[in-house]
């Protein structure tokens, strides 16, 4: 076996200690005990003074062996315990001397009395000391039934021992002072073991060894003072096995593991309280008790000395409830402040219940109900509505380029806005009729019990017109459209249905154009599947060429010569087959996919364009650019990209935007238009015309073309001067600002005539040619010219 190392021994050998130390005691108390026994059974008084002072000089070893050995918290009040028990001690000795050595009787007073008495101040220390604690509270309360304990001791000692010392005539005073002190000294210990008991200081194992010694002895003294007083006492009597039991328990508490545990801070509970009335309140009736019974028990008691008692005991008793009424009083109040307390917690808390039941069913930017509130009212609506007779309609708001304005002008100014809305929306409605915010800028109107459809389009028609007041805030001017869906129900029609049929239907006012209500048909539902089966199929549509450009040439009207293409967008879906822009575009927009689509576009587009060549001619190529293209940062590094990767000049490459873009963010628009013109590259608004304010913004951008949207160029066929004045208009304005114009939808030579007489730079449409795929463009570039110059007018 490998031997144990140091450090394990020194870990080890506390536990050992402590081991020895819980033998070492108990070997003390029933050794000490059957000691004690053995006592009675010496032969001749002489060997029961040996034994006795035998044991009590192995109490006061024990004693100090136990400080050595636990090295107690409070080492002082044991040192001071084992100066008194070796001063009681001493005093046997004395008495053996002169009875074993002297063969005399001792005198009194003698100085074993000296012994005796010298050792109670250092008992009263001791105890004090080992029992001290720190009670927080009922400290008063404590001493004061420890004081009454001791006044009806008095009383009772008085009656049967002290009065008698006191009128001994057969001492002087000095001895009848002496006499008496034995009596005073085992009062004063009664008060310090009841104020120890009543406090609950003796909790350790080792307190409770030291109040049973010090109650032995105080039943050892009192037999004792009898026996004396009436000189029936003789060596051998009963009451020295108290004596000699107190000596062993103080050894035996020395010894315990327990006194070395510190004296713990704690309140005094009530129940400990309780457990010590009844010896409170038998020493408090002691006094009155006596005089009351000694004339029917006729016996003689010392009236002013009791009379005296009865007065102290009164007083510590009206004492001891003054206090205790304060307590209670305090108590009270306390109980009261708690109760406040606990009120005030419980109002706070339905408080802080009823704000969260808010917060759980209501917006906290607007303070209208949220989806979760409006949910439950539609199911209410529904249900009620065979018992009101009339409809439930539905209305589902949504902004129209909400994310711009919020974009442009800021969060802070996007949610003031909102709540602008929400204001507008509830001003237009009944009292009874609910407005919700469904997240971001949607919203919802539910209208109970509605006369008739043409009632529900008319206040349809009342949000849209209403949402598209100009907002000014803060010096920022916006304008807002909305698209409004509006679906009908009743209590066939359950709550998830209408939701989703309001859904619906503003998605179709939105694919229509947007600032416009659609009510709700049954159709609509498969135009919805038909954009969702879009919208989820973005998503690797790249990665599968399922995209591919075709390009549209332009002309110039001048002399006919080709100026370049425009890069058109097609997807060949693999379930749904070709699928025109107009189908894509709108949600590739939405759902933010158009950044990712353009930046291919550009790609593809200036890609193929490097591949061109019309001798000395360069030609352009147009690429579309959408409104998040605009907004997202990676725009210029984009076309840097696409140029650099293809090659191609940036003179060469056009990008058309809408005029409607300009007008969203005219401050950040401008600065990205900027960026872009400065490297070189040409601006065109497409589809001019057919904007909002746009003279009024066309001054503040770079642009360099302007495309007359088709719907100016079809009224060029009917020979009437109203046809060609918004074409004029448009020509004059764009020769004011020095910059070209391309007509677009160009589809008969009148039109074509009609373009080159205003004075028009360039054409696109069917006439000159269809979108060509990319293999066809070089065929076009070499044949374009005779081909052009034969179309009948």
């Amino acid at each position: 076996m490998v031997p144990p190392s140091r450090s394990d021994r020194d870990d080890a050998s506390p536990e050992r200690a402590a081991s020895n130390m819980q033998r070492l005691w108990k070997i003390t108390l029933f050794g000490g005990l059957a000691l004690a026994a053995i006592y009675f059974a010496l032969p001749g008084l002489d060997a029961k003074d040996l034994a006795y002072s035998a044991i009590g000089v192995g109490s006061t070893l024990a004693m100090l062996i136990g400080v050595r050995k636990n090295r107690p918290a409070q080492p002082l009040g044991w040192l001071l315990l084992a100066v008194a028990n070796g001063c009681f001690v001493c005093g046997d000795v004395v008495f053996n001397v002169y009875d074993l050595v002297l063969h005399t009787d001792i005198p009194f007073p003698s100085v074993a009395d000296g012994l005796y008495l010298a050792g109670y101040p250092f008992l009263f220390a001791a105890v004090f000391l080992i029992s001290r604690v720190r009670i927080v509270r009922q400290s008063r309360e404590t001493w004061a039934d420890a004081m009454i304990v001791c006044v009806g001791a008095v009383a009772l000692s008085w009656q049967l021992l002290m009065r008698s010392y006191a009128h001994d005539d057969t001492v002087d005073w000095f001895g009848r002072l002496v006499t008496m002190s034995y009596p005073m000294m085992d009062i004063g210990v009664i008060f310090i073991v009841a104020g120890a008991l009543l406090s609950g200081a003796a909790r350790r194992a080792a307190d409770q060894l030291v109040v049973a010694s010090m109650t032995a002895m105080l039943v050892g003294d009192f037999i004792y003072d009898v026996l004396v007083l009436h000189g029936s006492y003789t060596t051998g009597n009963l009451v020295d096995a108290t004596y000699l039991v107190s000596y062993v328990l103080l050894a035996a508490a020395a010894l315990h593991p327990s006194m070395a545990q510190p004296v713990r801070v704690r309140d005094v509970s009530d129940e400990q309280t309780r457990r010590w009335i009844p010896l409170v309140a038998v020493a408090g009736f002691v006094s009155p008790t006596l005089l009351l019974l000694s004339r029917p028990l006729r016996f003689d008691v010392d009236v002013p000395v009791l009379a005296a008692t009865s007065i102290i005991l009164f007083g510590l008793v009206v004492l001891r409830f003054a206090w205790l009424y304060g307590r209670t009083r305090e108590q009270a109040m306390l109980l009261e402040q708690r109760g406040e307390s606990l009120q005030a917690a419980l109002d706070a808390q339905r408080v802080l219940e009823e704000e969260l039941r808010h917060q759980a069913f209501h917006d906290s930017l607007t303070g209208l109900p949220n989806r979760a509130l409006l949910h439950d009212r539609v199911g209410h609506a529904l249900a009620g509505t065979p018992r009101s007779g009339g409809t439930a309609a539905l209305f589902f708001c949504d902004l129209d380029g909400f994310k711009a304005v919020n974009d442009s002008l800021g969060h802070q100014f996007g949610d003031d806005l909102l709540v602008l809305v929400a204001n507008r929306l509830k001003g237009i409605v009944r009292p009874g009729d609910t407005v919700a915010r469904l997240g971001g800028d949607e919203f919802a109107i539910l209208i109970d019990n509605i006369e008739s459809v043409d009632v529900a389009t008319a206040l349809a028609a009342r949000l849209v017109g209403v949402l598209r007041e100009p907002v000014t805030m803060d010096g920022h001017q916006a304008r807002l459209s909305a698209s409004v869906g509006v679906a009908f129900g009743d209590h066939t029609v359950d709550v998830e249905q209408i939701l989703s049929e309001a859904d619906t239907a503003m998605y179709e006012a939105k694919a229509s154009g947007k600032d416009r209500f659609s009510v709700f048909e049954p159709r609509m539902r498969s135009r919805l599947l038909d954009r969702m089966a879009i919208t989820n199929s973005f998503d690797g549509a790249l990665a599968r060429d399922e995209f591919f450009l075709e390009y549209q040439p332009q002309i110039s009207l001048t002399d006919e010569h080709l100026e370049g293409f425009e890069a058109l967008v097609r997807w060949r879906h693999p379930t749904l087959g070709a699928i025109g822009p107009y189908r894509f575009i709108p949600l590739a927009e939405e759902t933010g996919f158009i950044v990712e689509l353009g930046r291919w576009v550009l790609q593809s587009a200036c890609r193929e364009a490097a591949t061109w060549d019309d001798g000395d001619a360069a030609l352009s190529v147009s690429v579309n650019i959408s409104a998040r293209q605009l907004e997202s940062d990676s725009l210029v590094a984009d076309v840097e990209s696409a140029l650099a990767t293809s090659g191609v000049d940036p003179s060469r490459l056009v990008l058309e935007v809408t005029e409607s873009i300009l007008v969203v963010d005219p401050e950040r628009t401008a600065h990205a238009l900027s960026r872009l013109r400065d490297m070189g590259i040409r601006i065109a608004i497409d589809d001019f015309g057919t904007g909002y304010s746009s003279l009024g913004y066309l001054h503040r951008f770079p642009v360099d073309i302007l495309k007359i949207d088709k719907s100016f160029v079809d009224p060029l066929d009917e020979a009437t001067e109203e046809g060609a004045a918004f074409v004029q208009m448009i020509l004059r304005l764009a020769r004011d600002l020095r910059v070209t114009t391309v007509a677009e939808g160009v589809e008969s030579g009148v039109q074509r005539d009609a373009l080159t007489k205003l004075h028009c730079h360039s054409a696109q449409g069917y006439l000159i040619s269809r979108p060509l795929p990319a293999e066809r463009v070089h065929e076009f570039i070499d044949h374009q010219r005779p081909a052009l110059r034969q179309q009948p007018a």
